[in-house]
């Protein structure tokens, strides 16, 4: 299915320093649209703590604005955050992250980020230590994105968590995030993993049709079919074996879906081995005709007669 939701959901999203500006066809400047993503994976599997929120700017004629999404999973259940919303945002430079209605986020990636949410059931800190780029997959003329981490914790309930955050900001010239894009995303899957090791592995597989995406919208880029990284308990970073060979064990119908949603993966990723992952609950936000989907991960990594936990969050969109 083609269908894609409000794109604040379901864009992964990355680092940029210098932003180029693209003209219009009349000759007026386009101003760029900006997202910022936040991921954090607790660094326990038994007590799995996950965080993501986005950050999402635009501009609509002159008005700009901006987009947040967030979500926990804690204790074995997903929470959408409040004000998973649009809100006003206060002229200036785009390119800083303005506080939402609950969330706020101070830093940079070279010194470390802050981010505290308080809203409703919810009140939470989170924060890094200075980051280290791992990739920067997509680049072109219009479009910027690369992902970062760095070790981080986070305390929540009166509980604090140690483990690692991503963060994945994006620049895109001509992009317009309110505009719906018929796709963008088919097949899409992204993962963020943590073995016990200590092993960072980020990867993402996108089927949807590039060339027919980019012939509908006057868009000159958009997102790679796949890749991503490996990082090892040394920091040793390897690119992700292409193609990418992902296999759908089990898929399930959820209730609220008109599609199946998976639930079991195998993955190959040698050298370093090969990935049997399987849910361990989902966050949905569904449409007629699709959706987007959180997803808690648990699996193994089996290299040859060894086996290695393994956790971390997925994302899917038919």
């Amino acid at each position: 299915m083609r269908q894609m939701g409000p794109f604040i959901t379901i864009v992964f999203v990355f680092l940029l320093v210098v932003t180029p500006v693209a003209m219009a066809a009349d000759g007026v400047e386009e101003t760029p649209y900006y997202s910022d993503r936040f991921v954090f994976q607790g660094g326990e599997v038994d007590d799995l703590v996950l965080v993501i929120l986005n950050f999402n700017r635009g501009q609509v004629g002159p008005k700009p604005y901006g987009e947040f999404f967030g979500a926990l999973f804690h204790k074995g259940r997903w929470s959408y955050l409040e004000g998973n919303d649009l809100y006003p945002y206060r002229a200036g430079d785009l390119r800083n992250i303005q506080s939402s209605y609950y969330a706020r986020v101070t830093g940079a990636a070279a010194s470390g980020f802050k981010l505290r949410y308080d809203g409703g059931d919810h009140t939470f800190d989170l924060a890094c230590a200075p980051m280290r780029t791992l990739d920067t997959s997509h680049v072109g003329p219009t479009l910027k994105s690369s992902v970062s981490s760095a070790e981080a914790w986070l305390r929540v309930r009166g509980n604090v968590y140690w483990g690692r955050m991503i963060h994945e900001p994006l620049v895109w010239t001509g992009f317009h995030g309110l505009k719906k894009y018929r796709g963008l995303f088919e097949a899409y899957h992204r993962f963020y993993l943590t073995t016990a090791a200590g092993r960072e592995v980020y990867f993402y597989q996108n089927k949807s049709d590039r060339v027919k995406f980019l012939s509908q919208y006057d868009l000159v880029d958009t997102f790679q079919p796949e890749g991503g990284v490996m990082v090892t308990a040394g920091g040793v970073i390897d690119r992700f074996p292409q193609p990418i060979a992902l296999r759908i064990v089990l898929m399930a119908r959820s209730f609220l879906s008109f599609f199946p949603v998976p639930e079991r993966w195998e993955v190959d990723a040698s050298p370093l081995g090969t990935f049997s992952l399987w849910s361990r609950g989902q966050a949905e936000k569904g449409w007629f005709l699709g959706g987007y989907h959180l997803i808690a991960i648990e699996g193994i990594l089996k290299t040859g007669a060894a086996e290695e936990r393994v956790w971390g969050l997925a994302e899917y969109i038919p």
